[in-house]
């Protein structure tokens, strides 16, 4: 998971519409919400490609590549009644367009993964750590603490880590060293299925050969004098794998700092 600036999307796409909805629906009876929220869901999905570009192309959540037609436009907070709370949902967040995410179908619909045979995917659920603390309206949302790990978030992404052997994301802090941060992240992991088989098989080869690169980048690195040209040349071929564009690049990311090459990418860190 790469931090996303959701803020570019006032840069990049005409707000106009919806928000005059995330105004109107303020005085809509409650009756009708539910039925305003489904006539006005197109200026939501309008905003697919703008979220798209400004998520680098890529799911929010898991940073699988997506064509623009697949992502799901995600509310993080659901605008309908949650899953297992007994609660309306965050209808005020409907057409908020910071509440907005792009996520890859295999994060946002619900359904039993095909080898564990577990329930996984977000659908309409919204866990919290304190449910008495659940919000009934926006000043309340200060008071809660959301388990599931939201993109827009820097300190967020950083919750996760990724086995170099398997490639399946993992809490970054052990339970013993922090239990609510260990909890956010494994629970993540399940809610948006961020350990589907085929996702996981293809971080732990792009881990394997980010990990070639830099053993060959600190060779180079180690010449006198340096070769300069095979030094760039291999600069520029591990930049592919961590560029925010590139797949599962978060994973990618974590073989570098590993290695202790950030320096080499992040000016200012030698």
């Amino acid at each position: 998971m790469r931090s996303i600036d959701h803020q570019h999307l006032r840069r990049v796409a005409n707000l106009a519409q919806i928000n005059a909805s995330n105004a109107a629906i303020v005085g809509v009876a409650e009756v009708d919400r539910s039925a305003f929220i489904d006539e006005h869901a197109a200026e939501c999905s309008a905003l697919r490609g703008p979220l798209w570009g400004i998520g680098h192309m890529k799911c929010w959540y898991s940073e699988a590549s997506l064509q623009e037609c697949e992502g799901h436009v995600e509310h993080y907070r659901p605008k309908k009644r949650l899953h297992g709370a007994g609660h309306d949902g965050y209808w005020w967040r409907a057409f908020d367009w910071r509440n907005l995410r792009l996520a890859h179908p295999t994060v946002n619909r619900r359904k039993t993964d095909y080898l564990t045979g577990r329930l996984v995917g977000k659908g309409s659920y919204f866990p919290l750590r304190h449910e008495t603390r659940r919000a009934r309206n926006s000043a309340e949302e200060a008071n809660e603490e959301p388990i599931l790990l939201d993109p827009v978030v820097p300190a967020d992404t950083l919750l996760l880590c990724f086995s170099e052997e398997s490639g399946a994301p993992c809490p970054r802090y052990a339970k013993e060293k922090n239990e609510w941060l260990h909890q956010r992240a494994e629970e993540s992991i399940d809610y948006y299925h961020l350990d589907e088989a085929s996702w996981n098989v293809k971080r732990a080869d792009l881990m394997a050969e980010v990990k070639k690169l830099c053993e060959q980048l600190e060779d180079i690195s180690t010449q006198q004098p340096r070769d300069d040209v095979s030094y760039n040349a291999k600069i520029d071929e591990i930049v592919a794998y961590i560029s925010p564009f590139a797949e599962f690049s978060s994973a990618c990311l974590q073989i570098v700092h590993e290695k202790g090459l950030l320096e080499h990418f992040v000016p200012g860190l030698a």
